[in-house]
């Protein structure tokens, strides 16, 4: 009897020193870790003080909500011993030399890490249409308002007791202009008035845009020439004429 006594005293033991050799993968002791923080404190004089949290949780741990570090990984292991043991983990000693480090510990360990979601931030980049290898620049008519050297519009008088009708005129210079006449108005009426919107302006015919024509006989009204909310193009006399028409 003395010697099964014996021998169960001996696997107890065994059984012990066992645990207490068990690497601190799962079931460590928080109340070591909480007890010898507080040797760890190293102040760099004159040095700015930095509070390092460790929160332990059920499969790992994190240091001032940093990566999520596991439990089962070597170096993470010597971290959490380095603290166990009273001494400064060795990534933080060059760290320690500048700085004033002041380490506690939080107990999670009933709880499974959650990572936090990230911060959303609204996109205030530059967007390109998918497909083209470069942006996309379109070019746009210079607008009177913004070419200082443009001259003004002139003012056309119109009759409202008479019937009236937008004509879109484009100049030889890009420009487009929206103007509107009385059909009572004569081709020589439109032809003056784009005369007016240019400082300096080269012998030039009217015509619609399409189907093309010439607008020769100046002395029909709009109403007569069936210009009603036309496209007036001023194409000049002297060049290739736009749209791939020739005068």
């Amino acid at each position: 009897m003395k010697d099964c006594d014996a021998e169960g005293d001996e696997k107890e033991e065994i059984c012990d020193e066992n645990e207490e050799e068990a690497p601190m993968r799962r079931s460590f002791s928080v109340e070591d870790l909480l007890d010898e923080v507080e040797k760890i404190c190293y102040d760099a004089s004159g040095t700015s003080k930095v509070e390092m949290v460790v929160r332990l949780w059920k499969d790992g741990f994190t240091v001032n909500d940093g990566e999520f570090r596991s439990y089962t990984v070597p170096e993470n292991q010597d971290f959490l011993d380095a603290i166990k043991r009273g001494e400064l983990p060795s990534e933080w000693e060059s760290r320690a030399e500048e700085e004033e480090l002041e380490i506690s510990v939080e107990d999670f360990t009933e709880e499974t890490y959650v990572p936090k979601k990230k911060a959303f931030h609204p996109f205030s980049g530059r967007g390109y249409r998918l497909g083209s290898v470069a942006p996309r620049v379109v070019a746009r008519s210079p607008s009177v308002h913004e070419d200082g050297e443009s001259a003004p519009i002139p003012m056309v008088t119109l009759d409202h007791a008479l019937p009236v009708t937008s004509l879109q005129i484009w100049l030889a210079d890009g420009r487009r202009l929206i103007q509107r006449f009385n059909l009572s108005h004569r081709i020589t009426d439109v032809k003056d008035f784009v005369t007016r919107c240019q400082r300096s302006c080269p012998p030039f015919v009217l015509t619609t845009s399409v189907p093309f024509r010439e607008l020769s006989d100046q002395e029909l009204s709009l109403e007569e020439a069936d210009l009603a909310n036309a496209v007036i193009v001023q194409r000049p006399l002297d060049t290739q004429a736009a749209f791939g028409h020739t005068s």
